[in-house]
């Protein structure tokens, strides 16, 4: 079950099956809470924006604080809609936030390292949470729907393993909020992709128009990875229908500002 909770003025949800591990500190985040104004409003995480930057790095140190983090452990991704996975450290906490980006393509961020808190955006696309108990390891994946269609998920399981030595079937998955089926319309060169890769399954077709269910064509590539159906949970939460409370690229024709998905190993583990 995914859980919409609240301190203070921040709204965030987290993830029972990934709470209740004890293992990881973790959230998503939604629009209430942070300082920032007009179609920003509230807590943007924005940056490369007309939001002034001062707004966005308060915004990341209240979230920080909210979940029990240090706002300098933040390492931020750099997304080009690829299916880059890429190891990080401590050597690379505050990347994106209080230095510049250092990564010339990372849509996918993975650690072993209490300490580090893994930070990847979103507006629409699917957020993927992973964590390995056994080895202690965690990756956040952003799955547009090119890295969907490029398998990203699958290819942090493999990176995972290869690194760390983890098994897919001690993975614990999770997908947060996204566009849903519902408003996900796209040409029919784009559902051609998905009819290639995935199959008629992931497709619908609202009054002609092609749909594409990105979180089942991502559960599909995680399952046929190895994850197992009980360790997979996928929030249902489309960020279209939900635009009061989350960010939505196509509902404001990219007038907002940026979501993110939080996650780090505990320290006193």
């Amino acid at each position: 079950m995914v859980r919409l909770r609240q301190s203070g003025e921040i709204a965030y949800y987290t993830i029972d099956l990934l709470e209740e591990t004890g293992l990881v500190k973790h959230c998503f985040t939604t629009k209430r809470g942070g300082v920032s104004k007009g179609h920003y409003e509230s807590m943007n995480l924005r940056f490369h924006c007309d939001d002034a930057p001062e707004n966005v790095r308060k915004n990341f140190s209240r979230l920080a604080d909210v979940i029990g983090v240090d706002v300098h452990s933040m390492v931020c991704s750099n997304q080009v809609h690829e299916s880059q996975v890429v190891r990080v450290g401590r050597a690379d906490c505050g990347n994106g936030l209080f230095f510049e980006n250092r990564f010339e393509s990372a849509d996918a961020l993975m650690t072993n390292e209490p300490g580090v808190t893994l930070v990847t955006f979103y507006a629409d696309c699917v957020p993927i949470y992973f964590l390995d108990p056994v080895k202690r390891v965690i990756a956040l994946a952003h799955s547009g729907w090119k890295g969907t269609v490029s398998r990203i998920g699958a290819k942090t399981v493999e990176r995972m393993h290869a690194v760390y030595g983890t098994d897919a079937r001690d993975v614990l998955c999770a997908i947060g909020p996204s566009i849903g089926v519902c408003h996900f319309e796209v040409g029919d060169e784009v559902a051609e992709c998905f009819m290639q890769e995935f199959g008629a399954s992931v497709l619908e077709k609202h009054q002609n128009r092609y749909h594409v269910n990105l979180q089942k064509a991502v559960a599909d590539t995680l399952l046929a990875s190895g994850i197992l159906p009980e360790h997979l949970e996928d929030s249902g939460i489309c960020t279209y229908c939900n635009s009061d409370l989350l960010f939505s690229h196509r509902k404001t024709a990219g007038k907002r500002g940026n979501l993110a998905a939080v996650l780090a190993l505990s320290e006193n583990i």
